[in-house]
């Protein structure tokens, strides 16, 4: 089987995992679980699975393949391979052979853990209420797959939606006092490295209110000086209930017909609010009123008939 060698290739990152094609043949999955890493300089041991007492070791990278035969930098015993002072340039694919043929393989990578500080993961939530996930993302130019857990509350990895997102379960209790932080672990590959990083928060931090219901209830005066539009805002459908216990604060933009100057207005008592004048168009955003969360996104610009 020397002259069908294996070739790794990257798939689709939403099932987090690598495939291992054998040219011509039928395909293999390489998942998470059969990647090996270590840290630069350090030594990794690989094991070959199978039964069989002996076996030969190649190397498979962007230059080709190459035979590992016993030297300074790797180590020969029975089913194992050591690779001792782990470069770059040991990266690659490694895969054993019997005199069957292929028995086993594990693709080795570059542990970069320790230079993630410029790797971030963002993280909103649209409410306290564990009924709705954690919406994060994650990207980075040098890393082509990633995948997400929820560390604290023991969660199983989650990959990215077709639009880059990761949706996170948790188990927070909306209703009592937010004691333990969450905790969000993250990996990501690329062809030749792996990344770990974590990123803590209190779910109170990150809430950002999905856009409210906005309504035009009346409208006074109509297209005098002394014109009054009554505005009635709803809570978005995700925000938890009772409206009482979960107040939200407002804010209005619109703008006057006859200069285009935009304006603002805040207000926290009650869902509706008087706004005077000659006005052409107008939106509104809330947020959390006790914890002073994110403001939400505005809501698309109404216009005023």
């Amino acid at each position: 089987m020397d002259g069908c060698p294996l070739q790794l290739i990257f798939i689709d990152p939403a099932h987090c995992h690598y495939k291992a094609r054998k040219k011509e043949e039928s395909q293999t999955h390489l998942r998470w679980l059969e990647v090996e890493i270590g840290e630069k300089h350090t030594s990794v041991t690989l094991t070959c699975k199978t039964n069989k007492d002996s076996v030969t070791w190649k190397r498979e990278d962007a230059l080709g393949i190459v035979d590992i035969v016993e030297s300074e930098y790797e180590k020969l015993s029975g089913r194992h391979l050591t690779v001792f002072d782990l470069q770059k340039d040991q990266i690659g694919n490694y895969t054993c052979w019997s005199d069957k043929g292929l028995e086993d393989y594990t693709y080795l990578l570059l542990d970069k853990s320790k230079e993630a500080t410029g790797f971030n993961i963002n993280c909103t939530a649209e409410t306290f209420s564990c009924s709705k996930h954690i919406k994060c993302t994650w990207t980075s130019d040098e890393f082509t797959a990633f995948r997400l857990r929820n560390t604290r509350d023991k969660g199983d990895w989650v990959s990215q939606s077709v639009d880059g997102v990761f949706f996170l379960p948790h188990s927070t209790n909306s209703y009592s006092e937010e004691s333990e932080r969450l905790l969000i672990t993250g990996e990501a590959v690329s062809t030749c490295c792996y990344m770990k990083t974590d990123y803590s928060f209190y779910l109170r931090d990150i809430v950002k209110p999905a856009d409210p219901n906005i309504s035009i209830c009346t409208v006074k005066n109509k297209g005098s000086d002394q014109q009054i539009i009554e505005v009635e805002v709803m809570p978005p459908s995700s925000w938890p209930q009772p409206y009482s216990f979960f107040p939200l604060k407002h804010q209005i933009e619109y703008q006057i017909r006859h200069n285009g100057e935009l304006k603002t207005k805040e207000w926290e008592e009650g869902s509706k609010i008087k706004v005077k004048g000659q006005i052409s168009k107008l939106r509104v955003r809330c947020r959390d009123m006790l914890l002073l969360s994110q403001w939400s996104e505005w809501t698309m610009w109404k216009n005023v008939n």
